[in-house]
């Protein structure tokens, strides 16, 4: 009996945790990178194949922040309706106790703990690491894809291109502002027609501009570049070469930080400072706490987990709403009081007399004593 009960329950639970994580994953897709790979995709900087790879990429570091709440959501949608139809009533007049009834609950929660740390610490620094390579790769073998039609070009520093029409390596109506230092604009330049190449010598596109003109506008804001200027030479050809290095600087891939490390190169790294430490007599390095510090967040938000269903089982059997609509909202509403807590924290770190690592555990800490609370009304219930 009891064994036919976890497997209403688990069943219950894993359709809406499927349905939840699908949804939260869809939305955090969307806010994070969705727009900016779409666009790489119409303006052909990516082909469909690197565009879904890339995506594919993403979910792992994406799920870590949908698997807390897909699992809130998920006890709120299942419980709130067995609450509301009475079920949960009918299995404790049956003689299952809360304990039982939230076996099923604790034993998802915790694989979902598991399972976000090891995506956290391991499986998500090296899709970010794969996305970046593959993303810089893909740029550096289509240089040509940065310069797109009907749109301002902004990719290359010191200017602003906008292109009328492309056909291949054909433009037609060109505008150049060149911008010095302070984001003004220096020079203006306008062309009939144009052509284009990539120099892979330079690492540079070769842009010949034909039948066109250049206008001095030192000191003049980009913004006011429609005025006239009397400063106008002509040319019939012109050749500008634009290096990709500053272009490809935003995707290829830095100098490898914390969260690009799995667990094991942490580990490598902070047995590194602490020989640093010992070699120039120093006992706790600022560098080491701020590593300290990152493995302590990430394992925080894996067992941010645990404590929220400790809030969301006896809530969703209070509340007792069958509308998953209601139930997400709700789930949205402690998962950001958790942030904001969160949030507060992290304010006091660097201050000193504070363990910045410590601190990162008082929202869990915090929401585990509430839920034990009000676990412990539900039993009196």
């Amino acid at each position: 009996m009891i064994n036919l009960l976890h497997r209403y329950i688990f069943k219950e639970l894993l359709i809406s945790f499927g349905v939840s994580f699908l949804f939260f994953l869809f939305i955090l897709v969307l806010a994070n990178a969705f727009q900016d790979l779409s666009e790489m995709l119409i303006s052909g900087k990516l082909g469909f194949q690197e565009f879904f790879q890339l995506i594919a990429l993403l979910v792992p570091y994406l799920a870590i922040y949908a698997i807390p709440l897909a699992i809130l959501s998920g006890i709120l949608i299942a419980f709130g309706r067995m609450s509301s139809e009475g079920e949960i009533t009918a299995m404790k007049v049956s003689g299952f106790g809360l304990y039982q009834i939230s076996a099923s609950v604790f034993f998802i929660a915790f694989m979902g703990m598991a399972f976000s740390a090891l995506v956290t610490l391991h499986f998500g620094p090296k899709s970010v690491v794969s996305y970046k390579s593959i993303l810089a790769k893909t740029l550096i073998n289509n240089p040509l894809g940065f310069i797109k039609e009907g749109e301002f070009i902004e990719d290359f520093p010191g200017y602003i291109m906008y292109v009328k029409d492309r056909e291949g390596i054909q433009l037609n109506e060109l505008w150049i502002w060149e911008l010095d230092e302070s984001n003004q604009v220096n020079l203006f330049l306008k062309a009939q027609k144009g052509t284009l190449e990539y120099a892979p010598k330079k690492n540079a596109i070769m842009l010949d501009l034909l039948d066109g003109s250049i206008e001095k506008r030192s000191g003049m804001d980009f913004n006011n570049v429609g005025i006239e200027s009397p400063k106008i030479l002509y040319f019939d050809e012109l050749p500008i070469l634009l290096s990709l290095d500053g272009a490809l600087s935003n995707y290829v891939a830095k100098p490898m930080r914390y969260k690009d490390m799995t667990l094991a190169q942490l580990i490598e790294k902070r047995d590194q400072l602490i020989e640093q430490e010992v070699r120039s007599g120093e006992s706790f390095s600022q560098e080491r706490g701020k590593l300290q510090l990152y493995v302590h967040q990430n394992l925080s938000q894996a067992y941010s987990v645990f404590a929220l269903v400790l809030i969301g089982i006896p809530l969703a059997m209070h509340v007792g709403r069958k509308e998953s609509y209601i139930n997400i909202i709700l789930a949205l509403l402690i998962a950001l009081s958790y942030h904001t807590l969160f949030v507060f924290v992290s304010w006091f770190e660097g201050i000193g007399g504070f363990r910045s690592d410590v601190l990162v555990w008082i929202p869990n800490i915090t929401f585990q004593l509430l839920g034990i609370v009000l676990f412990a009304k539900a039993l009196k219930h």
